[in-house]
């Protein structure tokens, strides 16, 4: 009984083991001791750069990544994320992005009007894979996320997993700005799906109850 429990916790072991793979940390960022006049983020193995206008003024204001309005889209990106394959290839297969964001007043006082995207998308056909969209609204508070994208459906062509980029924009010219702070990009493992976890472990605790069974 003993060897068949010890067996027992090994399925478990293995099977969670995906949990506790080595991430790869493509950005990370507090912006803390970034100067206003910054256009370029360096985190790690990407670097954030801005587009649209004005982005003269650059794109770290009070310690956070800012998007400044104003322009039909001003923004930032990171550009083609290089890597994303052999990750995918070795395990790591989903592409998380973390952080926190706020809506703020136009730089004249004017209440946010706008709306805007954090996104994973195509750095090549502009399209989006995953969204989280900020209304019009805005959001006063900072509002934490995660932004996650499953890679084991891309290709290895030039068309799919070779265009992945993180994106931030504001679309339209309406007032306001956003600001992003503590982000982070990285390559995880996925973890089963806890239906799929229940059903490997009800089989395993079967086995063990049949091996029980038999020597009584």
């Amino acid at each position: 009984m003993k060897k068949a429990i010890m067996s027992l916790a090994l399925a478990f072991t293995g099977l969670f083991a995906t949990t506790s793979a080595n991430a790869t940390v493509y950005f990370e960022s507090d912006f803390n001791g970034l100067p206003d006049s910054t256009k370029s983020i360096n985190g790690g193995l990407i670097t954030l750069g801005a587009y649209g206008n004005p982005f003269t003024h650059g794109i770290v204001r009070d310690s956070s990544l800012t998007i400044y309005s104003g322009a039909q889209y001003n923004g930032a990106n990171s550009g083609p994320i290089a890597g994303l394959a052999a990750d995918r290839d070795n395990g790591l297969s989903i592409l998380r992005m973390t952080g926190s964001y706020k809506t703020f007043a136009a730089y004249d006082g004017t209440p946010w009007s706008s709306a805007a995207s954090i996104q994973w998308s195509n750095a090549l056909a502009y399209f989006p894979y995953t969204t989280i969209e900020i209304s019009s609204s805005g959001v006063a508070d900072w509002t934490n996320f995660t932004l996650d994208l499953d890679l084991t459906g891309f290709n290895t062509d030039r068309n799919h997993i070779a265009e992945i980029q993180a994106n931030f924009f504001i679309g339209g010219n309406a007032p306001g700005d956003l600001h992003v702070d503590n982000l982070k990009i990285e390559t995880v493992a996925s973890v089963p799906e806890p239906s799929v976890a229940s059903l490997l472990g009800f089989g395993a605790l079967g086995l063990v109850a049949t091996r029980f069974r038999r020597r009584s």
